[in-house]
């Protein structure tokens, strides 16, 4: 497929993970890769869905606003909680 390609063309290794929990990879050109069917994906609150670390410079605001696609398009849903704080 086309991902692994185009993170070697960014200098980025791609490594399947095999037991989750993983430790961050900030700053090591590492992304993990993970078997949904393995380890689905679970909800949090809206708030916690593509927000800024708090330790690192903001991320901006194209990523910020994916969570609003991810709402339009039904791939996240209200959870309840509230939103803000």
């Amino acid at each position: 497929g086309r991902c692994p390609s185009l993170a070697n063309q960014k200098g980025l290794k791609l490594e399947v993970s095999t037991r989750g929990n993983d430790p961050d990879t900030l700053g090591k050109k590492l992304i993990y890769v993970y078997d949904s069917n393995k380890f689905p994906f679970h909800q949090a609150e809206i708030y916690h869905q593509f927000h800024d670390d708090f330790l690192t410079p903001p991320y901006g605001k194209t990523y910020n606003s994916l969570v609003e696609v991810a709402l339009d398009d039904g791939l996240l849903k209200q959870t309840g909680c509230p939103d803000r704080f």
